[in-house]
């Protein structure tokens, strides 16, 4: 059996790769600070740094995320798929909230 797999319970499972891992855990670690600060800081609510910033690592959670809980084999490929599509509707979804707020402020 490579390294990179496992048999836990009778239950075939990849290792996570550690870039995902890394990803996964400085992503989460970041996300309460910044959601925090969007709810508490009345001003700072509606910046576009920070509104930016709060959205690339609401993306980069959510993809490692879906990417880590991926089966593997021929359901990889659906996975993989739904992570980009997520990724896909966050981006446009978080683009126009951006488009509009910098539209506002002109």
């Amino acid at each position: 059996m490579p390294a990179s797999e496992r048999i836990v319970y009778g239950r075939p499972f990849r290792v996570t790769p550690v870039w995902l891992w890394l990803a996964q855990r400085a992503s989460g670690l970041l996300l309460a600070p910044l959601v925090l600060l969007h709810v508490w800081g009345v001003s700072w609510s509606r910046h576009p740094v920070m509104l930016g910033l709060l959205l690339l690592i609401i993306l980069v959670h959510g993809y490692s995320g879906l990417r880590r809980i991926a089966p593997r084999g021929q359901k990889a490929v659906l996975a993989g798929a739904a992570a980009s599509a997520w990724t896909a509707a966050v981006l446009v979804f978080g683009g126009l909230v951006l488009y509009s707020l910098l539209e506002h402020v002109r």
